[in-house]
């Protein structure tokens, strides 16, 4: 006997043999890695702001195909929620891009990129102070320890 509550949840996702989500997550670590080497390369071409702007038009066929694929339409029973997440969608994006730029701008001023990468991808430092100072979220003493270890971190890469 199945109860209706039970019926509702679905299976976790899987995508070669492992949670969905874990391959998702392996293959950004993959491309995000890629794509730090590649754009250091660029970089020695090329100065921090043409980078991004080439940057910006590789992202276009993806931008083509996602639209395609979802055909974007906010949803009927709640357009004003969809039109401030996309607003928040903008937004993100801006922020996004001009960090890029600040990573490219390190990159043609002499930065490694076997250290401006993993230095700037502590940047989930700034996402969990946010988090706790305007999402009211806490934190545990552990995550405060891996916090300061993080600090750590960018100290030592950085000498």
């Amino acid at each position: 006997m199945t109860s209706a509550a039970s019926e509702s949840v679905s299976p976790p996702r899987t995508l070669a043999g492992m949670p969905a989500w874990l391959a998702f997550s392996l293959l950004t670590i993959l491309l995000w890695g890629a794509w730090g080497v590649t754009s250091k390369i660029a970089s020695e071409g090329v100065d921090a702001n043409t980078n991004q702007v080439f940057f910006t038009f590789g992202l276009l066929p993806l931008v083509v195909w996602i639209w395609c694929a979802m055909r974007f339409r906010p949803r009927a029973d709640d357009t004003k929620r969809s039109w401030i997440g996309i607003g928040w969608a903008f937004i993100t994006g801006i922020l996004g891009g001009t960090g890029n730029i600040a990573f490219f701008h390190a990159l043609v001023a002499g930065g490694k990129v076997s250290i401006v990468a993993p230095v700037t991808a502590l940047f989930p430092l700034v996402t969990v102070i946010l988090a706790v100072a305007i999402l009211h979220e806490r934190l545990s003493l552990q995550q405060k320890c891996g916090l300061a270890l993080a600090l750590v971190a960018i100290y030592l890469l950085s000498m």
